[in-house]
């Protein structure tokens, strides 16, 4: 059984969103190891959907590598890029019109955090100094396609804490997080739990992808624990749905 505060095979669901509750996704957080986390991210069961998967630093939380790919049926996956934090910048690999192409973003600020893999590094940095109230500081970067590149660097931002309270049920630690990252749009709160430092809401005027209008990350609960319920809630994903 896994200790209260071992992020070790803990599985936590969200529900991505606009502030507004429109546009809602289902977002999974799963610490596989110290230094792995997976992403599964879906709309609805039967239907596409993502898992990524990230090598993370266990002391900061940040990540040096990711994987993305397309789920497939029995918890198999299509990889289709990675992306790594090397010397140079942030590079990714993948393939455009069959051929191979490389993207590489200068990066200002370490750590940082993927914008659009959720803020799961970003829980797992908390969570790595869980009940601390000290600010936090941090680069953002976001997956954001253009001719010439495919990430976009976003700038710094900092959290500050505001208060302890009682949030959507639970003991959390209040934050308000802001910096150039933001851009025109406004930053906004993020509550952690107080006790394991993750994530449990995070209110944000500026979107993670590009059919959204601003962000929400709200915690839904936590799965059962462990590879095996984890492997088990990926096959659930395709299973008994009609054949294509």
């Amino acid at each position: 059984m896994l200790g209260a505060s071992d992020p070790v095979g803990r599985t936590l669901h969200f529900e991505r969103t606009n502030r507004d509750g429109s546009e809602p996704e289902q977002i999974y957080f799963h610490r596989a190891a110290p230094d792995r986390m997976e992403v599964y991210k879906m709309v609805r069961r039967c239907t596409r959907a993502a898992l990524v998967s990230a090598v993370i630093d266990p002391k900061t939380g940040a990540a040096s590598s990711l994987e993305a790919a397309q789920l497939r049926p029995d918890a198999q996956r299509a990889p289709y890029a990675t992306l790594a934090d090397e010397a140079r910048g942030i590079v990714v690999r993948l393939e455009v019109d069959g051929a191979p192409r490389e993207f590489v973003t200068p990066i200002a600020t370490r750590p940082w955090h993927l914008y659009d893999y959720d803020l799961a590094t970003l829980s797992a940095a908390f969570e790595v100094r869980k009940g601390s109230r000290k600010p936090m500081r941090f680069g953002m970067a976001v997956v954001w396609p253009k001719e010439d590149r495919f990430v976009e660097w976003m700038g710094d931002a900092s959290a500050k804490f505001i208060r302890a309270e009682t949030h959507l049920g639970r003991k959390t630690l209040r934050f308000e997080v802001s910096g150039t990252a933001f851009g025109a749009a406004s930053g906004g709160p993020l509550w952690v739990e107080a006790k394991n430092g993750h994530l449990v809401d995070v209110q944000w005027g500026r979107p993670n992808h590009d059919n959204y209008i601003d962000f929400r990350l709200r915690l839904i609960g936590e799965e059962p624990a462990g590879d095996a319920e984890w492997t088990a809630l990926l096959r659930r994903h395709f299973a008994g749905c009609p054949a294509k």
